[in-house]
């Protein structure tokens, strides 16, 4: 019987196989898995495993392709240095049985290696619906500080997210932007319009000010903030490069405006103000700072429409397709209306 490829298989059977990957790769590590569930599956899988003695980790399968081994060296190293250096609560990875912290797994039923890593499991619940000034300022906080641990931190493999990376054409970390499927040509004209604006801007912003740049997170949203008795843990560094600044503060603020629209309880620009005001406790922000952040909102905008575009293979997240597409046009005609 033949197989159906991968990239044509339902999300279950995508998440089946990811499965069987996974029990592949927990053979290396010093523990007894009892219970794998998949908790989460995007570009990298999550699995939940709970082994005999009822300890609980993250298992994370890549995609194929997502990183070169050097680079996921440097996220592990950038891991390290945060919890030996900061007070900031990250979950910190499990080595192998031969005392790797992470391996290339291959099974029969996925057609590529994959690289696998495991994590101690951290408790804690995300927050969206309870949102306040109060959860923006140690948001903030919590950015600043993972901000200034990188500073003495160079990545040579991650030059992910300047502007080249973040919303260049043909070197775009995720996907070209200007040559998207299943869009109108108009839509793509308005799409290319955004992208060549905002790539002039950062790109002179990132010659003139390089200081604006630094090791990020580049996936500050609610969704990887964990709160456990009020206290802050960020998860998920995998995509974490050199980037700028501001692109931490736009993914956060890009949650926020989702949260706050049509919710009276909810003001933008309350939850914008407390989370650069806990921001700046460790990093100085600028009134120039400020005026860019709608641009670097803009840019986050485009780089979710080329980060689905390029997971177009996985059904569970295809829907998101025009809903992104109709929210980075609406942002963009707002900006430049103003």
């Amino acid at each position: 019987m033949t197989t159906m490829p991968f990239e044509h298989a339902s999300y279950r059977a995508q998440a089946r196989r990811l499965r069987a990957l996974a029990i592949e790769a927990l053979k290396h590590y010093p523990l007894i898995p009892h219970n794998i569930e998949l908790i989460k599956y995007s570009a990298n899988a999550i699995f939940r495993i709970t082994d005999s003695q009822n300890k609980r980790y993250a298992l994370r399968v890549n995609p194929h392709g997502h990183h070169q081994h050097a680079a996921i060296q440097e996220e592990i190293q950038w891991i390290n240095h945060i919890l030996a250096t900061t007070d900031l609560v990250v979950a910190a990875p499990v080595k192998t049985i031969s005392e790797r912290y992470f391996i290339e797994v291959h099974h029969q039923v996925i057609p590529s290696n994959r690289f696998c890593l495991l994590f101690e499991w951290l408790p804690g619940k995300t927050k969206w619906r309870s949102i306040n000034e109060q959860y923006a300022r140690n948001l903030g906080k919590l950015i600043g500080t993972l901000h200034q641990s990188g500073q003495s931190l160079s990545m040579k493999h991650r030059d992910y997210w300047r502007a080249d990376g973040l919303i260049g054409a043909q070197t775009a970390k995720f996907y070209n932007i200007e040559q998207l499927s299943d869009v109108s040509a108009h839509e793509q004209q308005l799409l290319t319009a955004a992208r060549r604006m905002v790539y002039e801007l950062l790109k002179d912003l990132e010659s003139k000010h390089p200081d604006k740049t630094g090791v990020i997170h580049s996936d500050t949203q609610p969704n990887n903030i964990l709160v456990h008795q009020g206290q802050f843990a960020i998860i998920d560094f995998d995509d974490c490069g050199l980037g700028f600044y501001n692109d931490d503060l736009a993914v956060a603020l890009c949650a926020f405006e989702h949260v706050s629209e049509g919710n009276q309880h909810k003001s933008f620009n309350q939850l914008k103000d407390a989370l650069l005001d806990g921001y700046n406790e460790s990093m100085p922000v600028s009134a120039d700072d400020i005026r860019l952040l709608p641009y670097f909102m803009l840019a986050r905008k485009l780089v979710t429409i080329a980060w689905l575009e390029a997971r177009k293979t996985n059904p569970g997240i295809h829907y998101y397709f025009p809903i992104a597409i109709e929210r980075a046009i609406q942002f963009y005609q707002h900006l430049v209306c103003k």
